[in-house]
């Protein structure tokens, strides 16, 4: 039998890109290194945790289902994210992945209590409300795009093993909703046994599949104004490869590291992508001077034309199209 088509791979998102390149530049006594810091690992926590769950899905071998990763579409009420949509003719799953440390409490309302290690309680909101209203935008996008009705069902899944989970008042709400990711494959083999009439024809369902990936928007993030930085906050420079000491000085056609000796041919990649991750994918010969601090005009424009990248604007104001 064949495996589920994964008709929209897992993205990787660009925020987390940007909140680490955000991170790196920024000097440790920065007023919001921290959070900033705390808000990239939470990010990558997150993106590991949806990524976890591949290696199960990978065992849902029906290839009437079709697998959605990371949508996120406009409605109404602007936009809504589903981190892993599954739709099959019988019905629709909502999967939302949690990927959360240390003891999990839910409440009589579904609410969600974090317990750390050391004994500190964080509240992180309502799960099940939270996939709730999913399950009501994406019911409502639905009927705007004349598609008949389906069970949609969700599931609040926790990618780290090792959490625990405690039903303190034994919702129900919460014992059929929240588990781990050992469950999930008999979840959906339960779904599929609950919802065994089809609802959708092939057609229907290869229409709402490129529906929803056609209506998927990327998110954008301005960092800096997010945080309410400026550009100068940032770090310029080019990082040692082997002692991520900063910055490495320019000499002889090479990057030389004042700390350790360490010698690298290509070590501005990496600037050039923070670069782009922080301002924006278009860089002049002077922006990228001051940025990898570098001081001869020529020396930048070979390191630029080295990376063959596109480019736009005339030889005056020529901008070099940064794609990595």
């Amino acid at each position: 039998m064949c495996s589920a088509l994964i008709v929209k791979p897992r993205d990787y998102p660009l925020e987390v890109l940007k909140t680490e390149a955000l991170n790196r530049r920024l000097v440790a006594h920065h007023s919001r290194k921290k959070e900033v810091k705390r808000k990239a690992k939470n990010l990558r926590a997150g993106y590991n945790g949806e990524k976890s769950l591949d290696f199960h899905l990978g065992f849902l071998q029906d290839e009437s289902y079709r697998i959605l990763h990371h949508l996120r579409i406009r409605d109404a009420n602007e936009f809504f994210q589903m981190d892993t949509t599954i739709i099959s003719p019988q019905f629709i799953l909502i999967n939302d992945a949690k990927n959360i440390s240390g003891t999990v409490i839910y409440d009589e309302f579904g609410q969600a209590i974090r317990i750390s290690k050391s004994g500190e309680e964080e509240n992180l909101g309502n799960h099940i409300e939270q996939v709730n209203l999913q399950h009501l935008r994406l019911l409502r996008w639905m009927r705007n795009h004349d598609f008949p009705a389906i069970p949609i069902e969700k599931l609040v899944t926790h990618s780290n093993s090792n959490t625990i989970i405690k039903n303190i008042t034994n919702n129900k709400a919460v014992s059929d909703t929240i588990i781990y990711k050992e469950q999930l494959l008999t979840k959906i083999e339960e779904f599929a046994d609950k919802h065994n009439a089809p609802v959708f024809t092939e057609e229907q369902l290869q229409h709402l599949a490129a529906l929803l990936i056609d209506a998927h928007t990327p998110k954008e993030v301005d960092l800096l104004n997010k945080f309410g930085m400026k550009c100068e906050e940032i770090l310029r420079g080019v990082f040692c490869p082997e002692c991520s000491a900063l910055p490495m000085k320019r000499t002889k056609a090479k990057w030389i590291c004042r700390q350790c000796g360490e010698t690298s041919k290509d070590a501005h990649i990496p600037a050039l992508q923070d670069y782009c991750l922080l301002f924006g994918n278009k860089i002049r010969n002077r922006e990228a001077r001051k940025f990898l601090m570098v001081d001869d005009i020529y020396v930048t424009q070979r390191l630029l034309k080295k990376e063959q990248l596109e480019t736009v604007g005339t030889t005056r104001d020529r901008q070099y199209i940064l794609r990595f």
